[in-house]
């Protein structure tokens, strides 16, 4: 959703009008409503803004085409710090709607040469002058002549940088706008999950820095690969018209919000790890299978010890392709060869391959919490793009403990 659009905007205040003054939790035309006991909006709302990333962020700001005040003097968020903002809506005309969001990687000279890699809008730190490029939206109406008000949400329409949450700390207790339910998205698990053909990387780094969607009215690769995590946030434009759906929250009266920014790109660390014991029950041999991703299991395209292969998703069948056991150094063994990082790289998306076993720290993998990780580089065995087909390649990417294809069981054959 984008608050600019007369739509949107007509559509909230629409929605606002079928609310009651009384603590409730509905679904009403796809809405999830939280109401406080108070029904009177209040003026000079602040905003804080958290940085909870491993990077530098700038805060972005755009308002709606409805007479809403530009705001200036925007944060700038070093990693771990925190910024209040009060909402200029005490004047005409008597509401402020608009949207928030890190500006990320800036650099250059304030009003000349300044840039930045994500959300570029323009050549000041402390303001935006034109709208931003895709990005991860914090977006809010506050409205002093609409007593359900103030509304927020959390929008991954556009485009998917950082993960954000909204709170309210002084409402009821709301469930966190932008939160996931399913599974941990608070380490940069959705990127993570963007399908390769939508992700966007620093030209400089080379890393993953944002997911544009590329079809903001509709379903598409991009939202599937979101959906299964349950962000209460819109993936698209009329998310909020899917039944059960959790996007718009409201809290009459609240005056104070909580927008945290969280980790995306090369700056989100791997979530803790905690080592378990999971290796694979011994049969005969030793060998086993890793099953995994929608019940198939890693392969070894045509079941031929290539050095440099790539390994694959296959249904599982049995066969010697899909048999690994331990080898010395905490290497995976498959037809005489070893699971292999190509390269030795580090970088998210280097394919995982066979090779001939050198005792290297690309040929070390730890099984653990149903993943299995390389040490060397921090990620995990990952299927490409979500990719559900047999043939579908192999690579490491950053860790996501419960996310599905990076999930692998040692079955014993």
């Amino acid at each position: 959703m984008t608050l600019s659009s007369d739509s949107s905007v007509t559509r909230w205040s629409r929605t606002s009008t079928r609310v009651t003054l009384v603590t409730v939790l509905v679904l009403a035309l796809g809405l999830v409503v939280i109401m406080s006991s108070s029904s009177d909006a209040v003026a000079g709302e602040r905003v804080k803004f958290v940085n909870a990333t491993g990077e530098t962020l700038w805060v972005g700001a755009g308002e709606s085409g409805d007479g809403s005040r530009r705001i200036t003097g925007l944060p700038v968020l070093r990693p771990g710090e925190s910024k209040t903002l009060v909402i200029p809506d005490d004047g005409q005309p008597g509401h402020w709607r608009g949207r928030f969001f890190a500006r990320q990687r800036c650099s250059g000279e304030p009003g000349s040469t300044f840039k930045c890699v994500v959300g570029d809008c323009g050549p000041f730190p402390d303001r935006c002058e034109r709208g931003a490029e895709p990005v991860s939206l914090a977006e809010f109406n506050f409205d002093q002549n609409n007593s359900a008000a103030p509304w927020y949400n959390v929008s991954y329409v556009d485009a998917l940088s950082v993960t954000i949450t909204i709170e309210a700390p002084g409402g009821p207790p709301n469930p966190v706008a932008g939160s996931c339910v399913r599974w941990d998205c608070s380490g940069g698990q959705l990127l993570a999950a963007c399908p390769e053909a939508h992700a966007v990387r620093d030209p400089g780094r080379g890393d993953r820095v944002n997911c544009v969607n590329p079809n903001r009215d509709a379903e598409s690769a991009y939202t599937a690969a979101l959906r299964p995590f349950g962000p209460r946030a819109y993936l698209w434009s009329t998310h909020d018209r899917v039944q059960g759906n959790e996007t718009v929250f409201a809290c009459p009266g609240c005056a104070d919000f909580v927008v945290t920014f969280r980790n995306g790109g090369a700056s989100a660390q791997p979530p803790a790890q905690r080592p378990v014991a999971d290796e694979p029950e011994s049969r005969g041999d030793g060998a086993f299978a890793l099953r995994g991703y929608v019940d198939k299991c890693v392969d070894v395209p045509g079941g031929i010890s290539a050095d440099g292969a790539q390994l694959q998703l296959w249904r599982c069948n049995g066969t010697p392709a899909q048999r690994f056991s331990r080898g010395p150094n905490g290497s995976l063994v498959a037809l005489d060869k070893c699971m292999d990082v190509a390269w030795a790289a580090r970088d998210n998306g280097t394919k995982v391959q066979l090779a001939n076993c050198n005792g290297g720290p690309a040929q070390v993998w730890v099984v653990e919490r149903e993943m299995v990780r390389n040490p060397h580089s921090g990620k995990c065995l990952d299927v490409r793009d979500w990719n559900r087909g047999d043939g579908a390649p192999l690579q490491i990417w950053e860790c996501a403990p419960g996310q599905a294809n990076q999930t692998w069981r040692p079955v014993g054959r």
